[in-house]
């Protein structure tokens, strides 16, 4: 009879205490497989939403220091030399190397205008990109009988603005009502609700009729970028973009990226710190079964020893077992640990996303079963292995 035989025989005449083995491996590799898969798609949902947390590095004109009226003397004045942006830098943000990483493009317009006998800060917006990239702007609902307006989606009429809350309150109008910017009528389009912040104070316009108002056609205050954040490093977009716009400076805005990287490392600690105690618990499960195993099994080592059989054969036969229970556990916690995350996931992780079955992780829980199964049974297999056949055979 072969050893493979042997073991398979063995198997099926301790099925209770083999199941008991069993479910310890598959308790810890079901733990393993799960949280991978909620961590993966905590990951990407993360990134997603990041990506709409606004613009992840901001474009600005580059400005030079330059020296006039030095005269070989101590008083030297600095003037600043300031390079301009224009629409036609934003072909060159799309065919830059670090396109791939670019996911909306806002330019922008930012100047001063007279309205009701005081300045007020107009800002021209490409509003599609704009809303897309700061979905945190809503507009208040005027009319309780009609939807309120997604504004990525929102294509702002000719001669219309949008105010902020405080800039609606200063200047005391409502929505359809007239303002007159630098002596100019617009309508006031929609107001936004308030967020706390400096839109709140702002006036909001088309880009081009901006750039007309404020007599600087073509020109751009600024270009707000946003990075595909599930794949998005920020330094080396912002060296790509500044090669591209030489007159132009890029400041990275890391806070998105950090708090990703924070919130993913501080579950990813939780999640290794419990896969590892669960480990530990099922290993040793199977170092208990299986020196249980080897007691109950002394008269039979005694005897193969006594036919002929070496220590390398009885250890060969342990871990053949504990590899077939390995691989049946591997395959079992796999299963059941992708399940968990598929349908107990979301509501763990507090994810909106669907948790796919990942087919790949399969080998590696097999491996894994299979070789915490050999490493914690290599102890008992010695031991058996080392049994004296005259002394094992005077055990009933």
């Amino acid at each position: 009879m072969s050893i493979f035989r042997i073991a398979l025989n063995n198997l099926m005449r301790r099925k209770i205490k083999m199941l008991f083995l069993m479910l310890g491996l598959i308790v810890g590799v079901a733990t393993v497989i799960s949280f991978v898969n909620i961590l993966k798609a905590m990951e990407s949902e993360l990134g997603d939403k990041i990506d709409e947390f606004g613009p992840n590095s901001i474009i600005l004109p580059r400005s030079e220091g330059m020296d006039i009226n030095n005269n070989n003397t101590m008083n030297t004045d600095i003037t600043f030399d300031i390079q301009k942006l224009t629409m036609e830098d934003i072909p060159k943000i799309s065919a830059s190397s670090v396109s791939q990483y670019i996911n909306i493009i806002s330019p922008k317009l930012v100047g001063a205008v007279e309205t009701e006998q005081r300045k007020t800060i107009i800002v021209g917006i490409d509003t599609k990109k704009e809303f897309t990239q700061k979905p945190w702007l809503t507009l208040k609902q005027q009319d309780t009988t009609k939807e309120i307006q997604e504004l990525s989606f929102l294509d702002l009429p000719n001669k219309s603005v949008i105010l902020g809350s405080s800039a609606a309150k200063a200047l005391n109008v409502k929505v359809g009502e007239l303002i007159l910017l630098d002596e100019k009528e617009f309508k006031v389009f929609g107001i936004l609700n308030e967020v706390g912040s400096e839109d709140d104070g702002l006036i909001y316009g088309n880009l081009n009729e901006v750039q007309t108002l404020l007599n600087k056609p073509n020109e751009l205050s600024m270009i707000e970028v946003s990075a595909y954040c599930n794949n998005c490093p920020i330094e080396e977009i912002v060296v790509g973009l500044e090669e591209s716009l030489p007159n132009s400076s890029v400041t990275a805005l890391k806070e998105a990226a950090l708090f990703r990287e924070e919130t993913i490392g501080q579950f990813s600690k939780f999640g290794f710190a419990l896969s590892a105690m669960v480990l530990l618990i099922a290993a040793m499960v199977v170092l208990k079964t299986m020196l249980s195993s080897i007691s109950e099994r002394t008269r039979e080592i005694g005897i193969f020893r006594a036919i002929g059989f070496r220590r390398a054969h009885i250890m060969k036969i342990i871990f053949i077992e504990v590899g077939l229970i390995g691989i049946i556990s591997g395959i079992l916690g796999f299963l059941i640990g992708s399940l968990a995350a598929t349908y107990g996931g979301p509501y763990l992780a507090q994810i909106q996303n669907d948790i796919p079955i990942d087919i790949q992780l399969l080998l590696p829980a097999v491996l894994l079963s299979v070789g915490l199964a050999i490493i914690v049974s290599a102890y008992p297999a010695i031991k058996a292995a080392q049994l004296d056949p005259a002394e094992a055979l005077r055990y009933v």
